[in-house]
């Protein structure tokens, strides 16, 4: 049986001669014959520009050759002093002239090719009847073997060979085209292929919807002109930390003196380099209480404290910096007119109370709080020291559905979010052996994304679940680095998940997702997952509970 391409009948194939002779070839062919049905091709002609050459059957043999066929059904008539041909009555195109067209055309395309440029190839055409007796030389350029008619539809392979070797006769040599060249033939008139969507540009237009559903989110802002004071409370992707640093280029552009402050370090550098107005001063909590200390003096005792306490930083945090940011702000006096939190969820009340002191008037001061419970990995519990109206967020406009639909699994609310991005991608989850094992997953996962995907450096992070779960250093062809974003060509950032709270990647590889993860499971999944923009793939350990697994693969 022959291998017909494509496999099956084109159902818009109308002609019943085709389709009849489709099933005879097909049929009565032996296997190491391929025929092509209704093809079309471009062939290069250096003098007139492309040809575009077509065929209803090709009928490819490793040693007899090639034969170009066409195809007319029904009754078939020939009026020499018009030179017009029928079928049916009906005037039609030269079959002859189409075939004769189509060979050279084929062999002007297969001459293209390198491997065939200086060989001999056997091309030859004909033409097909089926359904008319013919039984001799019908026109000088169609000799009786190159008719295909009713009675050679019963030996179909006697007529291919003998439509063959007519051409061998008339080239006076054959040419084999080998199981090379029916490769070739096939890989040019039938070639099978796929074009995946480009992640880049996939990225490209999800991160462009994902930016102005976060920007609509500023109409909160717009309600709340003349507001004073407000909690925002939201989601992870509800675009809090947009809102906190647009709410502060309006203060700052309308002349106030501002202070935005939140708890993660790398957020705070972030939003440094976003290009706040200069009345706008960026510092994370931790940085702004040693900076105020220096400038009033106090670094002396603020190190002789933190000594005394040794390695007991929460102390130190808790009670030490409130008191010292204090006292500096006696010193130096307050300077700002408006104070916004990020990541309030993780602030102390103490905190709160200390920064109080750093504005003018802090009874009239301008004070805007944005939290999420859900990514408190620091403070068991939130209190403020002022009576503030609550707005909630409750829509994720920065996740894919997809990538928030796994996110919110874990998600501890009554208040359930509701994602308005675009669809994207399912999240990938694979499990790995143990710590030996996930090296080679990351490296897999980040050539797949950087070498094969074409995306930048700069669009994706390694987020671990604490910190011993992976040494930094070479990764493959990458280096892993805890800055983010990364500076150098071949960096990847690796960074644990409590030290990117408050940021965002387009792609997030989450790792490490075991019982050691700080402060627990819920929160770091939780966290982790919704940093990712529109890519997420998620490394857990084979050995975690059932539950877990069904959260993470669900």
């Amino acid at each position: 049986m022959a291998r017909m391409l494509p496999q099956r009948l084109r159902l818009e194939t109308k002609s019943y001669a085709e389709r009849q002779l489709y099933r005879a070839l097909q049929l009565s062919l032996q296997d190491d014959f391929v025929v092509f049905h209704s093809v079309r091709w471009l062939a290069r002609d250096p003098q007139s520009g492309p040809r575009e050459g077509e065929t209803d059957f090709i009928i490819a043999h490793p040693i007899m050759g090639i034969l170009v066929l066409e195809v007319k059904g029904g009754s078939i008539r020939y009026d020499g002093a018009l030179a017009q041909w029928y079928s049916n009555d009906i005037p039609i195109k030269d079959p002859v002239l189409q075939a004769r067209e189509s060979k050279h055309s084929l062999l002007e395309k297969l001459k293209d090719l390198p491997e065939w440029r200086d060989r001999w190839i056997t091309v030859g055409y004909a033409v097909a009847f089926p359904d008319v007796e013919v039984n001799r030389d019908l026109l000088p350029d169609l000799p009786e073997p190159l008719v295909l008619d009713a009675p050679a539809m019963t030996d179909l392979p006697a007529w291919v060979r003998r439509a063959l070797e007519y051409w061998h006769t008339h080239d006076r040599q054959a040419g084999a085209i080998g199981e090379r060249g029916m490769q070739l033939l096939q890989d040019i008139l039938s070639p099978s292929w796929e074009l995946r969507p480009s992640l880049r540009f996939a990225l490209q237009r999800e991160e462009e919807e994902i930016r102005r559903l976060t920007e609509e989110q500023f109409h909160i802002l717009d309600l709340l002109q003349g507001q004073r004071r407000a909690l925002i409370v939201g989601c992870a992707g509800s675009g809090k930390t947009t809102l906190a640093m647009e709410q502060a280029r309006r203060l700052g552009n309308q002349g106030f003196r501002v202070l935005f402050t939140c708890f993660n370090r790398l957020l705070a550098d972030h939003l440094q380099q976003v290009g706040l107005p200069e009345t706008v001063d960026v510092q994370n909590f931790h940085r702004l209480v040693p900076a105020w200390a220096d400038q009033a003096g106090l670094r002396e005792e603020l190190g002789r404290r933190a000594q005394e306490l040794g390695a007991d930083e929460e102390t130190l945090y808790t009670h030490v910096f409130p008191e010292i940011l204090s006292r500096a702000a006696e010193i130096l006096g307050p300077c700002y007119d408006a104070l916004i939190v990020d990541e309030g969820q993780d602030f102390e009340e103490k905190w709160f109370l200390a920064l109080t002191f750093l504005l003018r008037n802090p009874d009239t001061a301008i004070i805007y709080v944005f939290k999420d419970d859900n990514q408190n990995l620091f403070r068991p519990c939130f209190a403020l020291p002022w009576e503030m109206p609550e707005y909630p967020l409750t829509r994720n406009c920065r996740n894919t559905r997809h990538i928030h639909r796994k996110a919110v699994r874990f998600y501890r609310s009554e208040r359930v979010p509701q994602a308005i991005g675009p669809e994207g991608s399912p999240p990938e989850v694979y499990f790995y052996k143990d710590s030996d094992d996930l090296p080679g997953h990351l490296r897999r996962l980040i050539h797949r994304f950087i070498a094969e995907e074409g995306l930048s450096n700069q669009d994706l992070v390694v987020l671990l679940g604490h910190r011993n779960l992976l040494q930094r250093g070479k990764l493959g062809n990458f280096s892993l680095t805890d800055r983010w974003p990364p500076t150098r060509k071949g960096e990847i950032s690796c960074i644990t998940v409590h030290a990117f709270k408050g940021l965002e990647s387009p792609v997030v590889i989450l790792a490490g997702l075991d019982e050691e993860v700080y402060p627990d499971f819920t929160t770091a999944a939780y966290v982790g997952m919704s940093r990712a923009r529109t890519r997420l793939v998620i490394l857990a350990p084979e050995g975690l509970p059932d539950s877990l697994c069904r959260d993470l693969e669900g």
